[in-house]
């Protein structure tokens, strides 16, 4: 038996392979595909995304934050594709348009919106809705959820409308922190859109300066728990201080502010924040985010799991 073709690296094309083998199946099948084959055609191409990720990671073609975009952009892929699939299962005569399905977007928020993802991440989604949700979009997003489950995704999630998001982040910091970077994935682009312009306009009308006491007041309390101090002996290099939950929490900042996405925005003298940073410090704060997620996916993959902490037995390793 001949060992498979590698998949592509070019997120498109490897997003491509996955849709053509649920045709082929979908043509094997008479075109009513069982749940259980499809399952193992996205558990082989989940396995496929992670090896090439790994390999190309521990090969040194790429570093870690090229590593975490490269996995999120084909976890994007295979989202798309698992969301097409979701619809024909729900409306095997044809397309969702004429039968009901109403409003339904896909989003992903948090650190996946970012684009970027660990080894063994959360996958953070917003499904979102109408105000009224039909039976066949509630259906929609259950089959997708169990579905990711089933392939042995941790998924965090949440199913709101629009008024639902500005209602929990207004009230929640948490909240909108992960709304923040909501990125549309699959679905109903212009829900999507009334989102993100609703979005934005109650973070200007709520102002900055609460969001920003309540983020220094998260940093203070995570430094707590996790080390108060740059120089502990086993950091936690996501949570600790001087960690990249630091520097994702000037970015945050930054974005509530100025609505800058880059390090370079920041030091661009006709940029929005006016050359908040010199182009050293961009220069900087961008090596400081590579090396630290390098050294996040080196831990992921020596433990086998989500561990952020370098302990003393692992500095050998990484």
């Amino acid at each position: 038996m001949s060992a498979p073709i590698p998949l592509p690296s070019d997120p498109v094309a490897a997003t491509a392979v996955l849709a053509e083998a649920l045709d082929a199946l979908g043509a094997e099948s008479g075109g009513t595909i069982p749940r259980d084959a499809a399952l193992a055609t996205f558990r082989r191409h989940l396995a496929r995304m992670q090896t090439l990720v790994r390999e190309n990671f521990e090969h040194g073609e790429i570093s870690g934050m090229a590593a975490a975009r490269l996995l999120a952009a084909l976890t994007d892929g295979l989202l798309t594709v698992l969301h097409g699939f979701a619809l024909s299962v729900q409306f095997p005569g044809g397309g969702p348009t004429d039968t009901g399905l109403g409003r339904l977007g896909v989003a992903a928020t948090g650190g996946y919106g970012r684009g970027v993802l660990a080894p063994f991440s959360d996958i953070d989604l917003l499904f979102l809705i109408a105000a009224e949700p039909s039976p066949a979009a509630l259906r929609t997003v259950e089959f997708m959820l169990y579905f990711l489950w089933d392939l042995g995704l941790k998924v965090g999630h949440a199913t709101r409308s629009v008024a639902d998001c500005l209602t929990e982040a207004n009230g929640d910091a948490t909240i909108r922190t992960s709304l923040l970077d909501a990125r549309h994935i699959a679905g109903d682009t212009g829900l999507f859109q009334d989102f993100a312009v609703s979005f934005r306009a109650a973070c200007a009308e709520a102002g900055a300066e609460n969001y920003i006491v309540a983020k220094q007041a998260e940093r203070d309390a995570r430094h707590r728990r996790f080390g108060d101090s740059p120089f502990v002996v086993e950091p936690n290099i996501k949570e600790g201080r001087g960690g990249l939950r630091d520097l994702q929490t000037l970015y945050w900042i930054a974005r509530y502010v100025f609505g800058t996405r880059t390090m370079g925005e920041l030091a661009d003298p006709a940029g929005p924040a006016g050359e908040l940073l010199t182009e050293f410090e961009a220069r900087l704060a961008r090596r400081s985010w590579d090396f630290l997620w390098t050294l996040r996916f080196h831990l992921h993959y020596v433990a086998g799991r989500a561990e952020e902490r370098l302990t003393l037995d692992r500095k050998s390793v990484v």
